[in-house]
């Protein structure tokens, strides 16, 4: 008996455990694994981060526009030789870059250049430095020499090998006291791993790179390096929104992971692309994820196991009492009556010793003392 009630409850426990893992894995996949979603991420992280990049660059301007016009800027065009100017220009300079630090909307983007320059975009000075006095900036950036040119402010991505630059720059042009353009000046920040790990972190969270013609430039958040974005999806991603001018999804998957792009916006024209990476699936796997499911049924089958054996024992214990006592009357034991406590069966004891009694002529005892314990 103890077999077939474990048999059964097991296979209920078994067969429910399959059912519900099936439907859950069906239900859970439409969600974990829908890859119009995972597209969706993708389109969702690219215009975040593109439009806190573009954020970034027009806090700076704006902070630079309001720095031009204050004294400490404009002395440093009012002296009257060059080496005067470059001297006061790095004083400036150094004494802007900790005012920068110091604004909370520029945190984690702390100025590694702040640089003035002339009208001809000459480079007066730098902070921290000598060095880059007297260098034509604006020969190496047309974005400048039209910011200098038209007096606007502007932003752009300084990359360039052989200077050893590569930096989002930023610059305001400086106007003397007859409203004529006298120079500018320029602010440039870290284009790195973790420049895109606080995009990153401001906007989606997903994983990130900045990528040129001629391959990855930074990238950061989620755990990205250059390698996690050095593959076919990625590139094809880049090339594709550079080409088209808008966002751009790769075909397929690389990694477990889908890549979109989309060109960056807020500066200048130069071709650069940003990229977004986000996992094909929410989990690793939907077995995996499912798999508490049959441990909690594996549970379940020890647990019918042992509460068939107690149920088994339970009732088969008494039933072999009686079958044993019911074998020695038979063989001759004449006077056995059973005295069996139990609460199922104690109805059916109490019969079997009144039925003895009839069959051997033995009087009912009317004292109740053979009255059935816990049953009818």
């Amino acid at each position: 008996m103890r077999w077939k009630i474990i048999f059964v409850n097991a296979g209920i426990i078994i067969v429910l455990s399959l059912i519900t893992f099936a439907f859950l894995a069906k239900s859970i996949g439409n969600v974990v694994a829908n890859q119009d979603e995972r597209k969706a991420e993708v389109e969702q992280a690219l215009r975040a981060a593109n439009a806190q990049l573009a954020l970034d660059a027009l806090r700076m301007e704006r902070w630079l526009a309001a720095r031009v016009t204050e004294e400490t800027t404009q002395s440093v065009f009012l002296l009257g030789t060059t080496q005067a100017k470059s001297e006061q220009a790095t004083a400036s300079a150094n004494k802007l870059r900790d005012m920068a630090i110091q604004v909370p909307a520029f945190a984690k983007m702390a100025p590694s250049l702040v640089l003035f320059v002339d009208e001809q975009g000459v480079a007066l000075g730098r902070n921290g430095s000598a060095l880059m006095r007297g260098d034509k900036t604006a020969a190496a950036y047309a974005s400048l020499a039209n910011a200098i040119k038209t007096g606007n402010t502007a932003s752009d991505v300084w990359l360039n090998k052989s200077r050893q630059e590569q930096m989002l720059a930023s610059y305001a042009p400086v106007r003397g006291e007859d409203g004529e353009v006298v120079g500018a000046l320029i602010v440039g920040t870290p284009l790195n791993d973790e420049r895109l790990a606080r995009t990153s972190t401001l906007t989606s969270g997903q994983s990130l790179a900045f990528s040129g013609t001629d391959g990855v430039i930074a990238a950061g958040g989620n755990g990205a390096n250059d390698s996690s974005f050095a593959n076919d999806r990625a590139v094809a991603a880049a090339q594709g929104a550079l080409k088209s001018g808008s966002l751009s999804n790769a075909p397929g998957a690389h990694a477990g992971r889908l890549f979109g792009a989309v060109r960056v916006e807020g500066y200048g024209e130069a071709p650069f692309a940003l990229v977004a990476s986000v996992p094909e699936s929410l989990v690793p796997s939907v077995p995996g994820l499912l798999w508490p499911i049959f441990a909690i049924s594996g549970l379940g089958v020890l647990l019918v196991v042992v509460g068939g054996f107690m149920l088994g024992n339970y009732i088969s214990q008494p039933v072999a009492e009686l079958e044993d006592g019911l074998l020695a009357v038979i063989n001759g034991n004449q006077d056995l009556r059973f005295e069996l406590e139990h609460a199922e069966l104690g109805g059916l004891v109490f019969r079997i010793n009144s039925l003895l009694n009839a069959l051997m002529g033995v009087p009912e005892d009317d004292t109740g003392a053979d009255e059935p314990t816990g049953g009818s």
